[in-house]
């Protein structure tokens, strides 16, 4: 199904088709990917929650300059949702920064492993919530693809499964994509009138508002944040890529075309984290790595295929 949202369109606005959202999407996916590559890379030197509190807060001093004036013209309607836009900030910042924890306990192509998982609790809460069904082929697209990181996250050995062998960054990577999941799922109840920038920077601004007396706890009481130019760089590039463009790409893509169909592209990110692991931190790749990939793909099409939904403005 689909839950766009062409009412709310301001005219003269970009019209984005489905096909151009799916590619968005897979974007969007790879960015995510290439984030838990460079939190896994950096982690070491740079504490979760102060490369996150950089990464977020440098977000939002980019965008609220451009921002504002919309804002600030539609000021009733932040003030008519502020518990919208603080439940978004709160679930998006809130994931991102335990996906980033996590990432200090296990591997990036683990923790994309993990966040595959995303498409069926998308589509398990969109069916608590709001009763959402997938066709038969959608279906059986999204139990390919469960197929598929299933395959990889027990690298194709019963014996894992049977040992529960589990690490705690896997299970702080769980509670991350569940919160993932909920965000987007919500993202149908977006107030009309903003557009999708200003509403990004305003669950941004709310996000890093929860954000900052858990960054100033670990700060003072646990782990220090290097004030370098490498932990300023590191933010920079995950502000613009993975805070900005990516989530605007997400919320563009998942309005489009809807959540169940755009969620089923998080299962891209084991297949790029594992290339960009294997790549960048010298993890190796195996085949059930290649044969869970392509379960994975096959899947996707499964659910994008024949999809002649109308294109949305934005």
């Amino acid at each position: 199904m689909s839950d766009s949202s062409s009412h709310d369109a301001p005219s003269g606005a970009l019209k984005v088709k489905p096909g151009q959202a799916y590619a968005l999407l897979a974007i969007t996916v790879f960015f995510w990917s290439a984030g838990v590559v460079i939190a896994r890379a950096v982690h070491q030197e740079i504490p979760p929650l102060g490369l996150s509190f950089g990464r977020w807060s440098i977000a939002v001093l980019v965008m609220l300059p451009f921002c504002w004036g919309t804002i600030s013209k539609n000021m009733d309607i932040v003030k008519a949702n502020l518990g919208y836009f603080a439940m978004e900030g709160f679930l998006m910042v809130g994931g991102g920064v335990l996906l980033f924890v996590g990432v200090n306990f296990t591997t990036a192509t683990n923790s994309g492993l993990v966040n595959a998982t995303q498409p069926v609790l998308t589509a398990g809460i969109a069916w608590i919530l709001f009763r959402d069904r997938l066709n038969k082929t959608q279906l059986m697209g999204v139990l390919s693809a469960l197929a598929g990181v299933s395959i990889m996250i027990s690298r194709a050995d019963l014996g894992v499964v049977r040992s529960l062998d589990f690490n705690i960054g896997d299970l702080i990577t769980v509670v991350a994509t569940i919160m993932y999941a909920s965000y987007a799922v919500n993202l149908r109840r977006m107030p009309a009138g903003l557009g999708v920038f200003p509403a990004l920077a305003v669950i941004l601004v709310f996000g890093t508002i929860f954000l900052t007396p858990a960054w100033l706890i670990e700060h003072y009481y646990y782990r220090p944040t290097p004030f370098t130019w490498e932990l300023l760089g590191w933010s920079l590039v995950l502000a613009i890529l993975i805070s900005i463009l990516s989530l605007a790409f997400w919320n563009t893509g998942n309005r489009v075309v809807g959540h169940n169909k755009a969620a089923v592209f998080v299962n891209l990110m084991p297949i790029y984290s594992a290339g960009l692991g294997i790549w960048l931190l010298g993890e190796q790749l195996f085949s059930y790595h290649i044969a869970g990939g392509v379960l994975v793909c096959a899947g996707i099409f499964m659910v994008v295929r024949k999809d002649k939904a109308a294109p949305v403005e934005y």
